[in-house]
């Protein structure tokens, strides 16, 4: 985190000897495309990700994001050629800058609501014999190769800033909430048995294990821009 920090702010000083590039405010402009590239190497939900933000008062802006959910770099401890989904997301943004549209930095808190449905297929688990017994545990566990379904609802308070630079936005945020998260096993040689849990917490264990569950959940995200 300290090191995407420092990468960020050199990247803005560097272009501090561009007079026209801090001249500009967000008054200039009502729209934003953005681009989230932290999400192409999400270790729980990966794909590629595209918002669209608009101003509609001094300190106001709404923002909607959807994402395409894909393993393409395999970052994800799935089977990355089976691995699909999509996710929605809405955030108002609330700007508590003083004049907020008159420079080329605004700082926000931000409430954010969102859903994602992910499939996969063919994933391997390990699980335990329902009747199992302790003296001889080793002959209780076995392997199957089943579908699952894991949908998702997010719930998040966050707090940013944004920059702009000549016509690029960055959006920096971090936040936290919740994740009620439903995830379904089909296809398995016995669906009474449960999953084999880790001894050490496993976030793959906590994302593929069937069950409703609530989790805390706390959001980093980085958005690169557009501006008109």
């Amino acid at each position: 985190m300290k090191k995407l920090l420092i990468s960020f702010f050199a990247l803005a000083l560097s272009f501090g000897g561009n007079s026209f590039v801090f001249s500009q405010s967000f008054s200039d402009y009502k729209n934003q495309i953005k681009f989230t590239p932290l999400r192409m190497i999400n270790l729980v939900n990966p794909g590629f990700e595209l918002s669209y933000e608009r101003d509609y008062a001094k300190r106001l802006s709404s923002q909607i994001s959807v994402a395409y959910l894909t393993d393409v770099f395999n970052v994800a401890d799935y089977d990355s050629e089976t691995f699909s989904g999509r996710r929605i997301a809405f955030e108002q943004k609330i700007f508590y800058s003083n004049n907020p549209n008159q420079t080329n930095v605004r700082k926000y808190f931000s409430l954010v609501s969102g859903y994602s449905s992910v499939n996969m297929k063919n994933y391997t688990g390990y699980f335990m014999l329902k009747d199992f017994e302790l003296e001889d545990h080793l002959k209780d566990y076995y392997e199957d190769v089943f579908d699952l379904k894991r949908t998702s609802v997010i719930i998040n308070a966050k707090t940013g800033f944004q920059v702009l630079l000549s016509r690029f936005c960055f959006d920096f945020s971090i936040g936290l909430g919740f994740i009620v998260q439903n995830i379904t096993h089909s296809n398995r040689l016995n669906p009474d048995d449960k999953m084999l849990q880790p001894r050490s917490p496993n976030v793959y264990y906590a994302t593929t294990n069937e069950g409703k569950r609530v989790y805390p959940h706390m959001p980093i995200s980085l958005k690169i821009g557009y501006v008109f």
